[in-house]
């Protein structure tokens, strides 16, 4: 992969998911400061199925809003991203993140903007309508705009490392060793998922200022599930005994298990969580591949008799995948790859 070519990925990423958000939502937040002059203190900012205003906050509030969400998940997608794009990583998860991002963009300035504009010149906020193809209009628009920031960007696929040599670890018939490591997720990824949790605390404080108790429930049940998602996922202990390979949470659930009769080969290869599986966690990669992903750098991979396979970033991988192996020759019915 040419420099000339990771330049332009990154160049083309950041513009649509950053610089053209930004200018989006700016232009709408100005437009939103011009007209909150004309608007009531109080203005809708929710409505029923058949257009009838049913919420109501604070006309200020309407371009906080939008600043914060329309720039934040913008932001937080751009901060995830730069650093993989910068050593190198590319493929169809940066795209589509920039087209996330600005597809975003759009839709929240948009709705902020026509949320004052509606209301402009108007002096009581219950009497304004919501026009009854304007959401779809809308979401048809960010769809558009998300398509645009996707094409804008170049098609790069990810091209993975060449497997790394797997070390003989020497294992006699009814000897038992046991391989234990501890994986943690690297800071990058405290920050995204803990950021996820936020930007949807933050949704749920909006939704209350709207009077909607079923969207401020379900965008509370949300993040309640985001945060147990973000605890399970900090922690993994990595085990290789006799029985195949456990990856268990440090909480004891998610819980991942290879039984050694399954086990096809191991190989020690290098991640790339952005760029292979699309961010940290539990994650599935695009073409199927599972994946308890911590960080970048060394890890795991165990191929399955099925096809299948997982993928563990964990120190000592090395060690890890000759036990395997070792084991799997040792074992009947197990393939000796």
């Amino acid at each position: 992969m040419t420099t000339d070519i990771l330049r332009t990925v990154r160049r083309r990423f950041t513009v649509a998911g950053l610089l053209l958000p930004a200018a989006i939502v700016a232009a709408s937040v100005l437009l939103q400061v011009v007209l909150l002059p004309r608007v009531p203190a109080v203005v809708a900012t929710h409505w029923s199925w058949d257009g009838v205003a049913d919420g109501f906050s604070p006309a200020w509030t309407v371009p906080l809003a939008t600043t914060l969400l329309g720039l934040g998940l913008p932001v937080l997608l751009f901060a995830t991203c730069i650093g993989a794009l910068r050593r190198g990583d590319h493929g169809s998860t940066f795209r589509v993140l920039g087209g996330v991002a600005l597809g975003v963009a759009v839709l929240v300035a948009s709705l902020g903007a026509t949320t004052i504009a509606l209301q402009t010149g108007s002096t009581d906020a219950s009497q304004s309508a919501l026009p009854t193809l304007l959401i779809p209009a809308l979401l048809g628009a960010a769809t558009l705009a998300g398509i645009g920031g996707w094409g804008f960007q170049p098609h790069v696929p990810w091209r993975p490392t060449p497997s790394a040599v797997v070390p003989t670890v020497p294992i006699t018939p009814g000897e038992r060793v046991v391989w234990m490591q501890r994986a943690v997720l690297a800071r990058s990824g405290r920050i995204l998922l803990l950021s996820t949790v936020a930007l949807t605390a933050l949704t749920v404080v909006a939704l209350l200022t709207t009077g909607s108790a079923v969207a401020t429930w379900i965008g509370v049940a949300a993040t309640a599930v985001l945060a147990l998602s973000v605890l399970a996922n900090t922690r993994f202990h990595v085990r290789v005994d006799p029985d195949g390979l456990l990856v268990t949470s440090a909480l004891g659930w998610p819980r991942v298990h290879v039984p050694l009769a399954e086990v096809a080969s191991a190989e020690v290869v290098q991640v790339a969580p952005m760029a292979e599986f699309g961010g940290w966690g539990l994650r599935w990669g695009p073409d199927g591949r599972f994946g308890v992903v911590l960080r970048a750098g060394e890890g795991l991979l165990v191929r399955r008799r099925d096809g299948r396979s997982v993928t563990v970033t964990v120190d000592d991988a090395a060690t890890a995948a000759g036990l395997l192996c070792a084991y799997a020759a040792l074992t009947p019915g197990a393939a000796r790859d």
